[in-house]
């Protein structure tokens, strides 16, 4: 049973981290279209790009600093931040496509600037802040279970997204003042989200605690030390990289794939349905991921599901058309959703508390 649902002391421990994390998914309703809105909005569909380069952009750029703050200052007050400043560009996304002109391509990359700094806030604190307060109630064997039940559950709150979105678009059409809707709702679930994450606590380690507040010019050059240390672990620096190459792939999956689709004839409302059927995936099998690692040992099951999809990839030699494509995109899921909550667990164990938000966040950086 604890497969499917958590038990009494990870509910104590993790349900508050669940809710939050499933209620931002099942409101996200705009995120399917996100692509496809600014394609169809912009005065030039060339310019809907832009705005995706400048938000990862500034997340790129501003990861590891935000690393540093959160593990200095707070990894809550941190996530809470980011969650603001991302529910605040989004709420912000329909008036500024009602510029015109070079003005509109300036405000919509200017609202997904603002997401990309939340990304980076959010980016190592909120991992930190669960492992920290896991690790200090002596649960670490909670950490891999965490990644695999937060995939699982914001795979519901999409699936749920995803029909609501359907079911709009169906019965409304494309209507512009709709999908202008849909940015507000997602906007909104970003704030309830602050609500329900303002109530759990941040806990740190023993051996942390003596360092986990207060700024001092030491700790920054601290924080390059260790990441020095990181460089010279090898595992550490093996894994992260191995982490950084299966990202990449990840990301070609989630992007390139949306855009090979549409271009290849797909009506871009079958994003929802598309959507839905990953959110499936994605709630299913991240559990029977970790339940297959703990039978087979971690290494062997993430080199196994580091194999499959780098065979499966090969069909791209083959120039497969539309629906070869849709297959090999829901494949490709599979075998993400069940290799990134077991590997995440495994780069958790790795890492040193005083320095977790900055280290966490170094990797994301580069993936």
């Amino acid at each position: 049973m604890r497969l499917i649902w958590p038990g009494r002391d990870e509910r104590a421990l993790l349900g508050r981290f669940y809710v939050s994390s499933t209620l931002g998914e099942t409101l996200a309703i705009v995120q399917p279209f996100e692509f496809a809105y600014l394609f169809l909005v912009m005065e030039r569909p060339d310019w809907a790009v832009f705005p995706f380069l400048v938000g990862s952009a500034c997340t790129l750029l501003l990861q590891v600093p935000a690393g540093i703050l959160a593990d200095r200052w707070s990894r809550k007050r941190s996530a809470l931040l980011g969650y603001a400043l991302s529910g605040a560009s989004w709420a912000c996304i329909p008036f500024a496509v009602s510029a015109e002109g070079p003005a509109q391509l300036i405000a919509v990359s200017a609202c997904f600037a603002l997401d990309g700094v939340g990304d980076a806030l959010v980016s190592g604190a909120e991992d930190a802040w669960v492992v920290d307060n896991l690790k200090s109630e002596g649960r670490d064997d909670l950490i891999g279970q965490f990644y695999a039940r937060v995939d699982s559950f914001d795979s519901f709150g999409g699936i749920l997204a995803g029909a609501a979105a359907l079911a709009v678009l169906l019965l409304s059409g494309a209507d512009r003042a709709i999908l202008d809707l849909l940015w507000f709702v997602t906007a909104g679930g970003q704030f309830l989200v602050i609500l329900v994450a303002a109530t759990i606590p941040e806990r740190h380690p023993a051996a942390a605690e003596a360092t986990a507040a207060g700024w001092r010019l030491a700790d920054l050059a601290g924080a390059f030390s260790n990441a020095g240390a990181f460089l010279k672990a090898r595992p550490l620096l093996f894994f992260a990289v191995v982490m950084v190459v299966a990202s990449f792939a990840d990301s070609i999956t989630e992007d390139a794939f949306v855009m090979s689709m549409i271009t290849k004839g797909l009506d871009g409302r079958a994003l929802a349905p598309l959507g839905i059927a990953e959110d499936l995936i994605g709630m299913v099998f991240p559990m029977v991921g970790l339940y297959l690692a703990r039978r087979m040992g971690a290494p062997l099951f993430l080199t196994l599901f580091l194999v499959v999809p780098a065979v499966a990839a090969c069909a791209l030699f083959l120039q497969p058309g539309l629906w070869g494509v849709v297959a090999l995109c829901l494949l490709l899921d599979v075998c993400e959703v069940v290799w990134d909550p077991v590997a995440h667990g495994q780069l958790q164990e790795m890492l040193p508390s005083r320095h977790r938000a900055t280290l966490m966040a170094a990797v994301n950086q580069f993936n």
